[in-house]
């Protein structure tokens, strides 16, 4: 008698996880109160977070990695040799960056699984720009696991030093590459609208003491907004994480800047590498990449993106090759949302929502993230306005700390499809725990500690085996794994029945 009053408990459970907008969240429309801090200031470049850790020109800093393809990791680093009068004088011709590039400097990356005996080496490039009266350092780039070695081993320990031989290497670091295709777990770390205040600080302190396997920021990052130092100083700022884990970024506004009299991404485009050829992208405002059992689309808000699109086409395209069988997860990141209840930012991007929503739906997208509204806030799946069992849930996560503070106000009453929502300074963590269950945590930077105030089970209950209508699964092995899920929500609930 108890087993099937527990079965039929379990049962109902189910139905719940694949229909219920909230995805078996017990918070609802929640929003918790305490003191919300004021906006800080930018940190001082002279603070020693921001400072360069080596004053020689050629002393690699900024270190940076990201994605690169599957096999493949990018390093990126700057070096100053601008700085070093009597050697950029050496160079015939005038233009800043072609005598930088008549010194003809070494981009090499020493590398391998042994921290005694990095016995690989990578050969890179390097660029520079200019922004009126800036002048950038040596910008370096070099791809591990493209060339004559082979591919990076998945799931495997790797150390690493960057610069030129001759003259400067750092210190040495080491990262993690990522297990293979259709591999389980994977800690995916979820920040935005970062800059260099306090606050962020904070928030990356908080990430790291979560061991994010890579960390996806949905854009607004250096809130440089022209001032060229400021991405130096931001490069500086991340690089304790950024040289160890991959750092996957998008476009946000602030990465667009006026230089000499010409708006563009100029500063994002030199100085962060994104796999665009990998994924078939022509540009850096948007692509996508695989890692574990997760296939990440990045989509550029500051694209043209209408239905003749080339960021539209490529889309349907990259949608359209996804193979579920090895990344079960279909995640989306952008910066500005499409489902944003704060007043701050209304409707600006009803027209990339009208346009691509119905493909994201169709190709049976899990979740996607947002920043540029500086609060947090979840939503249950939903399409085209309403909760719907089949559209992905819409996570905001533009709270990372910059200066410009919190956007507090919100739309009274709260939509339906409106979940969670909370106007504090934090960043999240996916724990994509296998091919249909993974669990969602905000992580509040409350008074200096990291409190949990929001967190989710998310369940793939429907496995989308082609495109148009998801349908349920025929692997019976998936239907046992959703009902063990279920059944920890039966395991309070028992007890009560067995009394009665």
């Amino acid at each position: 008698m108890l087993r099937d009053v527990t079965w039929k408990i379990c049962c109902t459970v189910l139905f719940a996880c694949q229909t219920r907008a909230v995805v078996c969240d017990q918070t609802g429309g929640g929003q918790a109160r305490y003191v919300r801090p004021a906006a800080s200031a930018d940190l001082s470049l002279s603070h020693s977070r921001l400072l360069r850790s080596n004053d020689a020109p050629h002393a690699p800093e900024q270190i940076h990695l990201a994605m690169a393809g599957v096999g493949a990791m990018s390093v990126d680093w700057v070096t100053n040799p601008q700085e070093n009068g009597t050697l950029m004088h050496t160079s015939k011709t005038e233009q800043y960056c072609n005598r930088l590039q008549d010194l003809r400097l070494n981009t090499t990356v020493f590398y391998g699984t042994d921290p005694q005996a990095l016995l690989n080496v990578g050969q890179g490039t390097y660029t520079c720009y200019t922004a009126d009266e800036y002048q950038s350092g040596a910008l370096h780039h070099a791809l591990l696991g493209l060339g004559p070695d082979g591919p990076l081993k998945a799931n495997t320990q790797y150390h690493y030093q960057v610069g030129d031989p001759e003259l400067a290497l750092s210190e040495l670091y080491s990262f993690t590459t990522p297990p293979e295709a259709s591999s389980f777990p994977y800690r995916l770390g979820l920040i935005g609208d970062l800059g260099q205040t306090e606050d962020s600080m904070d928030t990356l302190d908080h990430a790291a003491a979560l061991e994010p396997n890579s960390i996806l920021n949905v854009g607004d990052l250096s809130y440089a907004d022209g001032y060229q130092p400021r991405w130096d100083s931001f490069g500086r700022l991340i690089q304790s994480s950024a040289a160890r884990i991959a750092w996957q970024v998008i476009e946000g506004n602030h990465e667009q800047e006026v230089v000499e009299g010409q708006l563009g991404f100029l500063a994002y485009e030199k100085r962060f590498h994104a796999p665009s050829v990998f994924s078939e992208s022509n540009t850096k405002l948007y692509y996508s990449y695989e890692v574990a059992g997760l296939h990440v689309i990045m989509l550029g808000c500051y694209a043209d993106f209408s239905r003749k699109s080339e960021q539209y086409a490529w889309l349907e395209k990259d949608l359209a090759k996804v193979d579920r069988s090895r990344t079960a997860w279909l995640i989306v990141g952008m910066h500005a949302p499409w489902y944003n209840s704060n007043v701050a930012h209304q409707g600006e991007m009803e027209g990339m929502r009208s346009t691509m929503e119905s493909l994201l739906y169709q190709y049976g997208v899990d979740v996607v993230f947002a920043g540029h509204v500086h609060a947090y806030e979840r939503s249950g799946r939903v399409y085209q306005g309403r909760l719907n069992n089949l559209g992905p849930v819409y996570i905001n996560i533009g709270d990372g700390g910059n200066r410009e503070g919190l956007s507090n106000d919100y739309i009274k009453p709260s939509p339906k499809w409106s979940a969670f929502r909370e106007p504090s300074f934090g960043m999240g963590l996916l724990h994509v725990e296998n091919s249909t269950h993974a669990v969602w945590q905000w992580h509040r930077n409350q008074d200096g500690d990291i409190v949990v105030a929001d967190t989710v089970d998310i369940v793939r209950a429907l496995q989308w085996n082609s495109p148009g209508r998801g349908v349920l699964s025929s692997n019976s092995s998936t239907l046992v794994s959703m009902m063990k899920h279920c059944m920890q929500y039966v395991h309070q609930v028992v007890p009560l029945v067995s009394s009665l």
